[in-house]
């Protein structure tokens, strides 16, 4: 029976197998030195030396961690719609209003993203957390 001889151009390790391993030849540092399928019988690149032969309890290097983009979705599996203020990310409902209970930090961030210039953008910062619920807390 035919095998796949495989050398890693890093390391000199030396393994086969008896099937092809496209892990293996997907890895740039991994050459393939026999191919039994091949159209054209070639001479190995290099001779599998018997001190290289990982012996028989070697196994091939784990498969690769495949991440698959989500196919189409059935009806009703669709994430349920977001309100962009607009399109363009930058209308009154881009940042949910914070709780009154919510850091100044995080009013001032709602404060900037209601601020209708940069006058009034500059202004957040000296005013208190009441006066950012105040000023910005209101209903639409």
């Amino acid at each position: 029976m035919s095998e796949f001889v495989y050398r890693n151009e890093n390391t000199g390790d030396v393994v086969s197998y008896p099937y092809r391993s496209p892990r293996l030849e997907m890895l740039p540092n991994w050459v393939t030195l026999q191919d039994p399928e091949a159209e054209t019988e070639q001479a190995p690149l290099s001779p599998v030396e018997p001190s290289q032969d990982p012996g028989p309890g070697a196994q091939e290097p784990p498969p690769p961690v495949v991440t698959e983009t989500p196919g189409p979705q059935a009806p009703g599996d669709e994430p349920p719609a977001v309100p962009d203020g607009g399109g363009d990310g930058s209308g009154p409902d881009a940042l949910e209003r914070p709780a009154r209970s919510a850091s100044k930090a995080d009013w001032q961030a709602y404060a900037r993203a209601r601020a209708q210039d940069s006058a009034e953008e500059a202004a957040i910062d000296g005013l208190t957390k009441d006066q950012l619920i105040e000023q910005y807390g209101g209903e639409n």
